[in-house]
């Protein structure tokens, strides 16, 4: 077999994967965040700063596992699968996840030297993944997603340090509630898609 027709096979191979991602629904992740970032508005109103602290990092930590449990309730059956059963496009989204949690090495030190950083550098560090999710799937949700917290996180940084605990975690639920919106009705406008050809087919026959 000649290396064009294997290059072939690998490119049709990776479009059929592109495109059963992009028929995902993307919920359970966004779900997980706007219920962990949740709690963490009520630890950061009642508790100490040290389990305000605690919270946040294993909160946040967790995200990814309390996504695996909710998707078993949104129907996307998100879990970790061998590298050869595995959507390579999973595998580059996950990828994306780690990278934003390694950027906790960044978080830290400047935790160190002030524990009211730590809410303010995760929630932009960890929204960074929502950048290529926006590109793989096409869609504006991921860049607006990113940016808007960023800039508005970094606002209530410089503006309201003392209230961090708080404000960074109600802006990042806020913006959690938008991009689900969002997120729902490019699903909505999916399933839509997927009807039509079924509902014409039906008309012909008739």
């Amino acid at each position: 077999m000649s290396s064009s027709s294997i290059s072939s096979n690998v490119s049709i191979s990776l479009d059929q994967q592109l495109a059963e991602f992009r028929q995902r629904r993307f919920l359970a992740m966004p779900l997980a965040g706007i219920l962990v970032w949740s709690v963490l508005i009520l630890t950061g109103m009642l508790f100490n700063p040290k389990a305000q602290v605690l919270a946040v990092f294993i909160g946040t930590g967790s995200i990814v596992y309390v996504a695996m449990f909710l998707s078993k309730l949104t129907g996307e059956q998100l879990k970790f699968e061998s590298n050869k059963k595995r959507n390579f496009f999973d595998t580059l989204f996950l990828s994306a996840v780690a990278m934003s949690f390694l950027c906790y090495a960044l978080a830290i030190p400047y935790f160190l030297e002030n524990y009211r950083s730590l809410p303010f550098a995760v929630a932009v560090l960890t929204g960074l993944m929502w950048l290529p999710l926006s590109i793989l799937i096409q869609h504006w949700v991921g860049i607006f997603h990113a940016v808007v917290r960023t800039v508005l996180c970094t606002l209530a940084w410089i503006m309201y340090p003392e209230h961090s605990f708080v404000l960074q975690p109600v802006i990042v639920v806020a913006m959690y509630v938008l991009s689900i919106a969002a997120l729902e009705l490019r699903w909505k406008r999916l399933q839509t898609a997927k009807d039509l050809p079924a509902s014409f087919s039906e008309q012909l026959a008739y």
